[in-house]
């Protein structure tokens, strides 16, 4: 789907609640506080970026060339593989060679493919903006942070480190932060692979953020939550509603979970 004109437009809401404490570090010192967590002038918040990593994370897992099957897009039939996360996610440097990525040649032409190109410089279609967008999450509950001690462990040695005593901040079980993600340009089966991204933290809860080997991180986006609305460039009266007044369509949340273009096969 090409960017260059507008297509769709997906807007979805939720809340983030916190089961066991989250802790996400801003990474400076402040005060008697090691490891504060991250704030605004104060307002505890979740960076989009991070919540972004989840989801691309999950969605490169699932699309793993190691795993013993293959999601396959019905309505073309072709197999996906990690250059579907990098369409939905963006990418750079796309013509620089990756020891660590097995089949760079497959991820080129699945992207080529999608983008409708056909050219034999790659470097033509390098670097290309991601057609998702994760707003920062403020928190929406009234709360404190909790200071934990940890302690630095050796990773050779496996005994405690010398003044290794350091202290972290914490978000207590029943925090909620506010979920807003856009979705531009977006196919269908592309909207169900964010579905299949968030479905372990909608379902059952999922972990998130730092520290999880202390036991802390589960976190739950409980589905009744959950909203979304769209526009969309073929429905000539959502679309004047949208650029005119600015608003969208609500739809139905079983348009990320119930999955119709997309089908699994085996290897």
């Amino acid at each position: 789907m090409d960017f260059s004109t507008f297509h769709n437009k997906y807007i979805i809401e939720g809340e983030l609640v916190i089961l066991t404490a989250l802790h996400i570090g801003s990474g400076k010192e402040e005060a008697e506080h090691d490891a504060p967590f991250i704030n605004n002038n104060g307002d505890f918040l979740i960076p989009g970026s991070s919540f972004r990593g989840y989801l691309s994370t999950k969605l490169e897992r699932l699309l793993d060339i190691e795993n013993n099957f293959n999601f396959i897009e019905k309505k073309t039939k072709e197999k996906l593989n990690l250059g579907d996360v990098k369409l939905i996610f963006g990418y750079t440097n796309l013509s620089k060679d990756d020891k660590n990525i097995k089949n760079i040649s497959e991820i080129r032409e699945r992207i080529k493919s999608k983008l409708r190109v056909d050219i034999s410089d790659i470097k033509e279609i390098d670097s290309m903006a991601g057609r998702i967008h994760i707003a920062d999450m403020p928190i929406i509950s009234e709360v404190e942070s909790i200071k934990r001690d940890g302690i630095r462990i050796n990773r050779d040695t496996g005994a405690t480190e010398k003044g290794a005593k350091f202290d972290y901040d914490v978000i207590p079980a029943g925090a909620k932060f506010k979920l807003y993600i856009e979705l531009n340009n977006i196919a269908d089966y592309q909207l169900e692979l964010i579905g299949l991204a968030l479905k372990d933290i909608v379902e059952d809860g999922d972990l998130f953020g730092g520290k999880l080997s202390r036991g802390i991180g589960k976190c739950i986006i409980p589905k009744e939550t959950l909203k979304i609305s769209y526009v969309d460039s073929q429905d000539r009266d959502a679309l004047e509603n949208y650029i005119f007044k600015g608003e969208m369509r609500k739809g139905d949340t079983k348009i990320l979970f119930d999955i119709e273009n997309l089908t699994l096969k085996l290897k």
